[in-house]
């Protein structure tokens, strides 16, 4: 299966303390370098799982850019510059447990023009389906969205961050799936997303504003998938949290690759449940235990609360 990702690559530094944390002096802790940013969080999932995938994103001939393309490169998938003149860098600052305090982005990954998009994409032709990163500008959003149903080609939409969720509401009519977490869906709907029963509202009103599957994350407290055969609150899997930067695009990519091969809505929603769980147990923002049997139905065996067949 052949894919293609629009969106954002950025230098991930995560921080997380030691020992109690103290106010006006420096703390210990853990810091680790990675690569990140949302689309190139989905890219390299997609291509775990066996996809052959093309990444149009946006890098600096700088530190930052030559650590991602390095990365990106050396994963198999195939890169589309779109040259910019500083590479983002996203700055986590997590709790003991691994849980996310804050973040700080500084990507300007929505400065790029569409035309420097579109004229970096390929043929979408030649490809399955795509993603589309909300880290760009709503206009760069809406004209990829635009070819993207123009050509008949299937697309998944990866809103980001709740500032910037708004950007992706061009491209929610006609989408495959969406998969905004709570605050991103507040954004979205204009609704309340902090109970599973205001994130099964959330995933409602998605669908009817054109989206074909919508999953609301409520982070540890799992996520609600809404589709026309399959309608059920997801309890998230017990793991040993390391870090959870990157689950969220796990859960999408998996859950997007499980749609695209065919897979039902609810073995959907389980691999991308799976992928999730083994991403916060690692310290990178991708696992390196993300494969291809993810996606075998036989060996998907998930537990709902009440989802209808």
């Amino acid at each position: 299966m052949r894919l293609v990702v629009v969106g954002s690559s950025i230098l991930d530094v995560a921080a997380r303390p030691t020992s109690r944390v103290e106010g006006d002096t420096s703390n210990e802790g853990e810091v680790r370098l990675g690569a990140g940013g949302a689309g190139r969080n989905v890219a390299e999932n997609l291509a775990r799982l066996g996809c052959r995938v093309t990444l149009v994103t946006d890098l600096a001939d700088d530190f930052a850019g030559r650590f991602l393309l390095e990365n990106i490169r050396g994963l198999g998938i195939e890169v589309r510059l779109s040259a910019r003149a500083r590479t983002g860098v996203y700055l986590a600052l997590l709790k003991p447990d691994g849980a996310l305090d804050r973040g700080f982005c500084g990507t300007g990954t929505e400065a790029i023009s569409p035309f420097a998009v579109l004229g970096a994409l390929p043929d979408l032709q030649d490809f399955h389906g795509a993603v589309i990163d909300a880290n760009l500008s709503e206009t760069a959003v809406a004209a990829l969205a635009e070819r993207c149903r123009r050509l008949k080609v299937p697309y998944a939409v990866e809103s980001v961050a709740h500032e910037r969720a708004r950007r992706a509401l061009p491209a929610i009519p006609g989408c495959v799936l969406i998969k905004p977490d709570r605050a991103e869906a507040r954004t979205l709907t204009g609704l309340p997303c902090d109970t599973p029963a205001e994130a099964a509202a959330c995933a409602r009103r998605l669908r009817s504003m054109g989206a074909g599957t919508a999953i609301v994350s409520l982070g540890a407290d799992g996520f609600h998938v809404e589709h026309p055969e399959f309608s059920s609150h997801i309890p998230a899997l017990p793991a040993r949290v390391v870090d959870v930067t990157g689950a969220g695009d796990a859960l999408f990519a998996v859950a997007f690759a499980a749609i695209l091969k065919g897979l039902p809505p609810r073995l959907a929603a389980e691999a991308g449940r799976r992928a999730a769980a083994l991403t916060v147990a690692c310290p990178t923002a991708v696992s390196p235990a993300i494969t291809p049997e993810l996606l075998d139905p036989a060996g998907l065996n998930p537990t709902t609360d009440g989802g209808r067949p």
